[in-house]
């Protein structure tokens, strides 16, 4: 996660686009589901819990789904601290699939992403709109096991929606 200064709104349609359309492509949605953190300014960072040991293609949508969906809600918003995601694409398709995969991936991932995209919209403005609309809670031993090290001690609060 990199601190870019997304607000909380953009920060949980960007999570939001990663459990929704996991949820739609089968994978099991974990216990700790989406995490957010704030740090003073109103500077958000998050994580989406939910892609270990599935098979590799609902894994790379569920990955894109994050940044296509906070560039969709807010095509002005930055998205550099979707790189985190990308990096974990990279490594899924080139590990898989092979070097010389990665761009036909990204071009297949992203119409498909696109597709769900419009069949769960509905969907990924309700759990952003759950994620705003939660309380703020100290941040927890769990938040930090998520969080990289040099992160621990920025965050002060956070919120919590469950896999479930």
């Amino acid at each position: 996660m990199e601190l870019i200064g997304n607000t909380l709104e953009e920060t949980a349609y960007h999570e939001a686009g990663h459990v929704v359309i996991a949820s739609a492509v089968g994978l099991d949605l974990r216990p700790r589901g989406i995490r957010i953190w704030e740090v003073p300014g109103g500077i958000t960072g998050g994580v989406a819990c939910y892609w270990e040991d599935a098979e590799t293609e609902p894994v790379l949508l569920a990955l894109r789904a994050g940044q296509m969906v906070q560039r969709r809600q807010f095509p002005e918003s930055e998205i550099r601290g979707g790189k985190p995601d990308i990096r974990a694409f990279d490594k899924a398709v080139i590990t898989v699939f092979g070097q010389n995969r990665l761009g036909e991936m990204y071009e297949n991932i992203n119409r498909q992403v696109a597709g769900l995209l419009t069949s769960h919209w509905r969907a990924i403005a309700a759990v952003a709109r759950a994620i705003v609309e939660s309380d703020w809670v100290p941040v927890t031993p769990d938040d930090r096991e998520l969080m990289a090290p040099g992160e621990r001690s920025l965050f002060k609060r956070g919120k919590h929606l469950d896999g479930a």
